[in-house]
């Protein structure tokens, strides 16, 4: 069972010792697992797992938690839980059309970047993903691949930009972590680019087309499966290019 804690002040200081302090075994046992329920609470709910200037990957990296703290098989279930509660976040994505900030997608991509940056867990992600077993990972499918096909003020799913609402397309390499001098980690991004490929794209947005026909968001996915035939060159240079924006900390964004 997970500790309890008294409140987001107790998470502030506890990630600021994650980063900066070295620490104690019998309150790092208790105390983590609260660590990683809030990092499932915020990813729900939509939210940066931050408490004031205080973030939970940036204290897991800065402080090499994991390599200090816990054993391999330790490392292994964290690993697990990460992937089990981003599979869970995408069961529940709906929605095909979004305008200003706030997006329910923007939450979920966001974390899956941040994780890529702290866990080599992007592979076990990736391969459950896109098994597409729920209407869910198939919507978030659709919604992924959107920012591939489509320059600024295209995107049928994400209405464009304004500066009172906010909003815009999917930016694939954005995550909601405080870390600002580093990419994802070397294997997930090699991963990465080993399996994102046009063809890849093309696929399985039709196996996900296939899986949501009969739901609200169908007549969208089927304008993308037609729309991408048209758009190869582009789908081809933004599929090789974005393993690079992650990887690149200081990346500001498509060369196309």
């Amino acid at each position: 069972m997970f500790a309890t804690i008294s409140g987001a002040g107790d998470l502030w200081y506890y990630h600021h010792d994650l980063a900066y302090v070295e620490l104690q075994p019998e309150v790092f046992a208790y105390l983590f697992p609260v660590c990683l329920m809030d990092w499932h609470i915020t990813l729900r709910s939509n939210r940066s797992c931050s408490h004031g200037d205080s973030e939970f990957h940036y204290g897991l990296l800065c402080g090499k938690v994991l390599e200090k703290m816990a054993t391999l098989a330790q490392r292994r279930q964290i690993a697990e839980f990460f992937c089990d509660s981003l599979l869970e976040r995408l069961d529940l994505e709906r929605g095909l059309h979004f305008c200003g900030s706030g997006v329910s997608a923007y939450g979920w991509m966001s974390r899956f970047n941040s994780l890529g940056i702290v866990v080599p867990v992007i592979p076990s992600i990736w391969k459950a993903w896109w098994s597409l077993e729920t209407v869910g990972r198939a919507v978030a499918a659709i919604q992924y691949f959107s920012g591939f096909m489509y320059f600024e003020g295209e995107n049928p799913i994400f209405e464009m930009w304004t500066p009172d609402k906010g909003g815009g397309g999917p930016c694939l390499w954005e995550n909601d972590s405080f870390i600002y001098n580093t990419g994802w980690m070397p294997e997930n991004a090699d991963f990465l680019a080993s399996v994102l490929t046009f063809d890849f794209i093309d696929e399985q947005l039709k196996r996900a087309a296939r899986k949501i026909e009969g739901q609200p968001e169908y007549d969208t996915a089927r304008q993308l499966v037609i729309d991408i035939q048209d758009r190869r060159e582009l789908v081809e240079s933004r599929a090789a290019e974005l393993p690079s924006l992650l990887r690149d900390h200081r990346s500001h964004g498509w060369k196309v």
